[in-house]
């Protein structure tokens, strides 16, 4: 079987050392099976033309848009349907109220922020990486999810969703929505949404589902490379929560069927 080449990184970094550490960070960590070689822009428009090319592929940046109106059309997420989305990394210490205002001027969203120095170490860029691609799949299911679902409901499924990328416990989940597991428990039962423990299984076959749609790499490998010790886990996880293989849930249409699953049985 012949595997489709992956979707570049986008980068519009000044510094010689941040690129050659994004590059170490994407050859060391699970990124890599997903995402391929660094694409490097010169300038914002360079940018916007990679990004156009490669649709859902986030950009890291150290550098800020010339002034207003520099992006064309803006790049930060709008509407989950505008075309002009581009998932950015930020990689520089912006944190300055000044700057955060010329991020807002130019319509800028960050996906993620990393400090060169604090807050950068190889897994901390894989993470950005990883939760940045194809962001904007990601907010049209919120944006579904939230037009029928209690409120309650979407953030446990938003915490759910950030938690897919590896593996973790119904008590890390209670832990991070600050209840108890027979508390979470209650709750999902009283807001009539799959218990703890399938919601965290259907984001993560949404996030294995969705990845390996937007790489064009094989479901198997990317579920090894989101913490599954083997792809037949994986499988065994998909057919006893959904009672089909994950290679019908591709044909039936991967991460767009697995938010449509999750639309009704969250909202």
């Amino acid at each position: 079987m012949t595997v489709s080449p992956k979707p570049p990184l986008l980068a519009l970094l000044g510094s010689p050392r941040l690129r050659d550490r994004v590059r170490v960070a994407v050859r060391l960590g699970a990124s890599s099976t997903v995402v391929g070689r660094l694409a490097l822009a010169s300038n914002w428009r360079q940018l916007w033309h990679l990004a156009e090319q490669h649709p859902g592929s986030p950009a890291v940046i150290d550098t800020l848009p010339e002034g207003p109106g520099s992006s064309k059309g803006g790049f930060g997420y709008t509407s989950a349907d505008d075309r002009s989305f581009i998932p950015i990394i930020s990689y520089a210490a912006f944190g300055d109220w000044a700057t955060e205002r010329k991020l807002d001027q130019g319509s800028i969203a960050v996906e993620a922020h990393m400090v060169p120095g604090v807050s950068d170490d190889f897994d901390a860029i894989d993470t950005a990486i990883l939760g940045s691609i194809d962001a904007q799949h990601v907010y049209r299911l919120r944006e579904r999810v939230g037009r029928t679902a209690d409120p309650r409901a979407v953030e446990l499924l938003e915490c759910a969703l950030e938690f897919a990328f590896g593996p973790c416990t119904v008590a890390d989940f209670a832990v991070r929505v600050g209840l108890n597991e027979r508390a979470l428990q209650r709750l999902c039962a009283a807001l009539g949404i799959p218990s703890p423990r399938r919601l965290l299984s259907l984001a993560r076959i949404y996030t294995v589902q969705r990845l390996s749609d937007w790489s064009r790499q094989p479901f198997g490998t990317v579920a090894c490379a989101l913490g599954f010790s083997a792809s037949s886990n994986y499988r065994r996880l998909v057919r006893g929560l959904l009672q089909h293989p994950p290679a019908a849930i591709q044909q039936l249409g991967g991460g767009d069927y697995m938010a449509k699953v999750i639309v009704e049985r969250v909202g």
